[in-house]
């Protein structure tokens, strides 16, 4: 079966930038899909079979995931019996805001670069907490616009810092990154080193590879190739905002050389196509 698109146009309230909905599942046509916003559920009901990045999880009762836009997924009944849950999805505006107030901490680096989204189970006072929240929005007029935006922000906001994130000063095994691997990655940044990839990375760490990969690991959440590829896509970024080099141009000066995977890593970063993010 494809796998289907969905489009914060039709999902997500861009009056306020975050939605939320009720969904039950014996009165919704699941399948495959992949946004280009944010969600974040809470399985309310029953339990769940979770297909996530080519992965089966079983979901119970009080399981909530928080789903990034490069991440494909679906639900299954188990047995047929059904299932409920509630989505909260929100514009990649509305997370970029949240995220840049939070600051470039590792918690934030590692909810976003994991290769599969984290999921919390709820006990049972997180999920009475979440759900009367969820009563008194649900008590807002929807042409209150703007007490809509912050009360539905905030609740976004103490659900991933209470539940996704640890804020600084609060992760107590947190540990400073290496005098080493500061200035290396600070050094990646300064003439292009980026360009020469991971092979350029390791030749200045003066490191072993394994040491190089499970230190950069620890510190930024990020492999050599992620570390890499973000600073390339950043550069990017940059050079399409300020510059009026042909794209093709941009990413042989990044140091991309397959066009297609520069697509697909810009997209998931920026939640838009190269040309889209130019235009605006």
């Amino acid at each position: 079966m494809d796998v289907k698109l969905l489009t914060a146009d039709r999902f997500v309230d861009g009056r306020i930038g975050i939605s939320y909905r009720y969904v039950y599942s014996d009165t919704e046509y699941f399948r495959p899909h992949y946004h280009d916003y944010y969600e974040l559920f809470v399985l309310l009901d029953g339990n769940a079979i979770h297909l996530i990045n080519g992965k089966e999880i079983l979901l119970k009762k009080g399981a909530s995931v928080f789903i990034r836009p490069s991440d494909t997924h679906d639900y299954r009944c188990i047995d047929g019996t059904p299932f409920s849950m509630l989505n909260l999805t929100f514009t990649a505006e509305t997370a970029n805001a949240l995220f840049s107030y939070l600051g470039n901490s590792p918690a934030v680096t590692r909810l976003l670069r994991n290769s599969m989204p984290p999921t919390v189970t709820l006990t049972d006072a997180d999920f009475a907490w979440f759900n009367a929240h969820m009563t008194s929005i649900r008590a807002i007029s929807p042409d209150h616009t703007e007490e809509l935006r912050t009360t539905l922000r905030v609740l976004l906001f103490r659900f991933l810092t209470r539940y996704y994130l640890q804020l600084p000063g609060e992760d107590a095994d947190e540990k400073e990154m290496p005098a080493w691997l500061s200035s290396l990655c600070n050094e990646m940044r300064k003439n292009q080193n980026f360009v020469y990839g991971s092979a350029r990375m390791l030749e200045l760490s003066d490191r072993s590879r394994e040491h190089l990969s499970r230190s950069l690991k620890k510190y930024t959440g990020m492999t050599v190739s992620e570390f890499v590829n973000d600073l390339r896509l950043t550069f990017v970024a940059n050079m399409l905002k300020n510059s009026n080099h042909s794209i093709s141009h941009i990413l042989f000066e990044s140091g991309f050389n397959n066009v297609s995977w520069a697509s697909e890593l810009f997209r998931q970063k920026y939640g838009m196509t190269m040309r889209e993010f130019r235009k605006r």
